[in-house]
């Protein structure tokens, strides 16, 4: 008998998903995984989905094997405890992906978007900035593409105006969600790097950033808006529609800090388990009212493993990157705390310019969100950790809607029909620099004054 080389590479390919999730449960419950383990775990994954890989995921991806061997032989030891870090990310996104999936099956969902969309002119700034805001707590990038897929099969023959400001509204209700949700990659990230920092504790800097962030961009489009009088009704059906959903996610969120709080776990142990167990009862009831079938539930979730490679792959060798860098910083002479409160506040200005930057020349907020957490965690004053906290979601989220070359832009651009560097830089340049002149500032000078 012939043997299939697709029916092999799905085999291994649910292997490798299987393996992560016996690996994070092994940990949630106490048990050690060594290194080799998750390095076996990614080499199993990134072969059956080599295929996918984008350039910028493998070139990452070569660094990280290249420096994490280099690193071995200079400090003498493996430097491996970046690949935890990387795997509770890997497995993490692969349940949100589903939870996704799961969402974008149910009505209510689809009923919520369509309301959002079909507001009057007056409105529908608002409605899409502050419902791509919710939908993406847990659609994540599937927002940006079930929002604009209904706003521009409405907008056919709207003006040039009337495109961009939808455009920026779903942009900036999208990307506000890394600055404050426990669902949002960014801030998953940067509390991995930064576990100092109580999640508890920053989210209410967290909101207000986000609240900020929202209502400068609501004011910047106040010439537009008030272009179109009158205030069109809701009905009482669609009021129902949008609580529904605000509620689910404000359960989700709500848990996932109850969960951090009550058992003083780590953020991402935390969300992982709440997010884990809403997707199991979400599963359960879509099964059981015939909307999806237990085949197709575990055809989602396998297929997020290959949808996601590259994410992966990025965050994979970004986080071996980062681990490789500690382990080194701490064998050639221990910088923790070596940098003084001045220097902490120069940099704190400079981080979000610094992602941004590295955002305008292709480099994904994961890699360089990753590594300058990794790097700076260990000198940064324990004091002023909250302020390096902010800085770095500040920054991430600017550069994820202001630079071209980010998921969220690409696929909104070709939503939209324009170039990504026209969406991200002339439709929404000024909103990003200003953002930016703020955020910075507002981080030297609570790094400085309040540490």
């Amino acid at each position: 008998m012939m043997i299939n080389g697709a029916d092999v590479r799905s085999v291994a390919g649910n292997l490798a998903i299987v393996l992560a999730f016996a690996a994070v449960f092994a940990q949630l419950f106490g048990f050690a995984v060594p290194w080799p383990v998750w390095a076996g775990v990614f080499a199993l994954h990134f072969l059956v989905h080599f295929d996918r890989l984008k350039r910028n995921a493998r070139i990452i991806l070569s660094i990280g094997v290249a420096l994490f061997a280099g690193g071995w032989l200079l400090a003498g030891g493996a430097p491996g405890n970046g690949f935890e870090r990387a795997g509770f990310l890997f497995v993490f996104l692969l349940v949100m992906q589903y939870l996704a999936d799961l969402a974008a099956r149910s009505p209510e969902i689809g009923r919520a978007a369509e309301t959002i969309v079909t507001r009057p002119p007056g409105q529908r700034y608002l409605f899409v900035t502050l419902g791509s805001h919710v939908l993406a707590l847990f659609l994540q990038i599937g927002a940006v593409i079930l929002i604009m897929t209904l706003l521009m099969s409405r907008l056919k023959d709207a003006n040039e105006a009337m495109v961009r400001s939808l455009t920026v509204a779903q942009t900036r209700g999208f990307t506000g969600t890394a600055l404050w949700s426990p669902l949002s990659l960014g801030i998953l990230i940067v509390f991995s790097h930064v576990p100092d920092v109580s999640y508890i504790g920053f989210v209410p800097g967290g909101l207000a950033g986000a609240a900020f962030f929202l209502a400068v961009g609501y004011w910047m489009e106040r010439g537009r808006r008030a272009k179109v009088p009158g205030m069109a009704a809701i009905s009482t059906a669609e009021k129902w529609t949008l609580a529904r959903v605000v509620a689910l996610a404000a359960l989700l969120v709500v848990s996932g800090l109850a969960w951090v709080g009550i058992f003083d776990v780590p953020l991402i142990e935390g969300m992982f388990t709440v997010v884990l167990i809403l997707g199991i009862l979400w599963s359960a009831v879509s099964i059981s009212g015939g909307r999806m079938s237990f085949g197709q539930g575990a055809a989602s979730l396998s297929n997020a493993g290959s949808s996601l490679v590259n994410e992966i792959g990025i965050i994979a060798g970004a986080t071996v990157i980062g681990g490789v860098g500690e382990v080194l910083l701490e064998h050639w002479g221990g910088l923790q705390g070596s940098v003084s409160l001045e220097m902490a506040s120069i940099l704190a200005l400079a981080i979000p310019w610094a992602i941004f930057a590295f955002g305008m020349i292709a480099m994904n907020p994961v890699l360089s969100v990753t590594i300058l957490s990794g790097a700076l965690n260990g000198i940064w004053p324990d004091a002023a950790k909250f302020w390096l906290i902010c800085a770095l979601t500040w920054g991430w989220a600017i550069a994820s809607g202001g630079t071209p070359f980010t998921a969220n832009m690409l696929i909104t651009a070709q939503k939209v029909g324009r170039e990504a560097p026209t969406v991200a830089l002339a439709w929404n340049g000024r909103f990003s620099l200003l953002m930016l002149a703020c955020f910075s500032v507002a981080a030297a000078l609570g790094t400085f004054f309040w540490s």
